[in-house]
């Protein structure tokens, strides 16, 4: 019985030197107070939601280690300690050579990895502080952001096979503008493109580039109802101001109901010059969204689809991805532009409008 364990134990000694001399290896080389030793450290891999590995080792002297195969494809954790207890822990991918990890509150990582990110993260913030600089200047900054797309976009291909790279392509999917995003896209694996977050993230660029089409277009008329039950449609209420917001919104919303403060002092300035709006509750519930009208100020009309409208097919005719979301409309129905970044986005929209009117006027 005794040589059968040991014949396993060189069995998996023999496994564990085969996968580490086929494949490159990582060697974690961690530190952390010393009044930590003896406890515990855990090493996890991940795959999407799920836990694909997990390793772990205790303090020694302050040192701990862990050495195994590359891993780049997610990242990884280092953790120490329990909730509710102090918990250390740090973000890695599993490069090959040696990573050097200091855990504590702010645990820092180092790895050619990392310090290229870095490098990287350095760059783009001096490109958009000289970016800022020449438009404070007044100056031509096209070449400039050409540039920065540029260099994105070469860090991007040379990590789109890795954690780093798709998740920077990820981060930045609603740059609508980013001419690079479809090249960097078909790239990817077809095992990535079928990943939860990618096509996730690939669906809402797809409707924010639909969002942009919107513009130019002429409003999409349905039926409602009011607050009394009488159905009114988008229609009954277009031409009656030079500009009509139709303002998306649910009662179950909380950024909706948080925007209404500032959507009223946006009404109040510009309501002279022509500015409306029209409320659109995408509620099937009448009952809360009647709960919630009671409590406004009601300033301009409000309805609500209350089943009369399929909540899916106004979401795809107006490609909204998300409340609060508008649409702003002139005074023949064509639709102005597409408000999908708040209140502030529209107070921007409204600024220039009336900015060009005043000029217009002024001649």
């Amino acid at each position: 019985m005794k040589v059968n364990k040991y014949i396993l134990l060189f069995c998996l000694l023999a496994c564990s030197w085969n996968i580490c001399g086929q494949n490159s290896c990582f060697h974690i080389e961690g530190t952390v107070d010393s009044k930590y030793n003896g406890a515990l450290v855990t090493l996890f891999t991940i795959t999407g939601n799920v836990i694909r590995s997990v390793d772990s080792t205790y303090v020694e002297n302050g040192c701990f280690g862990f050495v195994g195969p590359e891993y780049l494809y997610e990242k990884s954790i280092i953790s120490l300690g329990n909730y509710p207890d102090t918990v250390l822990s740090a973000e890695l991918y599993l490069e090959s050579g040696p990573i050097k990890v200091e855990l504590k509150h702010n645990s820092v990582v180092c790895s050619p990895l990392t310090l290229e990110y870095q490098q990287f993260l350095d760059s783009c913030a001096e490109y958009r502080r000289q970016i800022s600089v020449a438009l404070k200047n007044k100056e031509d900054v096209e070449d400039m952001e050409l540039k920065l797309c540029e260099y994105k976009y070469r860090f991007k291909k040379k990590h789109i096979h890795n954690g780093l790279g798709r998740g920077l392509l990820l981060r930045e999917a609603n740059d609508i503008y980013d001419p690079y995003f479809d090249e960097l896209y078909e790239m990817l694996s077809d095992r990535d493109k079928c990943r939860g977050d990618v096509k996730s993230e690939y669906q809402i660029r797809k409707k924010g580039l639909a969002q942009q089409f919107l513009a130019g277009k002429q409003f999409m008329d349905f039926t409602l109802i009011d607050s009394l039950g009488n159905e009114k449609r988008i229609s009954d209420y277009v031409g009656k101001n030079e500009l009509l917001f139709l303002d998306f919104w649910a009662s179950w919303c909380g950024p909706c109901r948080a925007q209404e403060p500032h959507l009223v002092r946006l009404y109040q300035e510009y309501k002279d010059r022509g500015f409306g709006i029209l409320g659109i509750s995408l509620d099937v519930n009448t009952a809360s969204w009647l709960s919630v009208l009671a409590k406004k100020e009601n300033l301009w009309p409000e309805l609500c689809i209350a089943g009369k409208e399929d909540d899916k097919r106004i979401r795809e005719l107006y490609s909204i991805t998300g409340i609060p979301f508008g649409v702003l409309l002139d005074k023949s129905g064509k639709i102005i532009s597409v408000v999908n970044a708040g209140w502030q986005h529209l107070k921007m929209i409204l600024n220039e409008y009336y900015k060009a009117d005043d000029k217009r006027s002024a001649k």
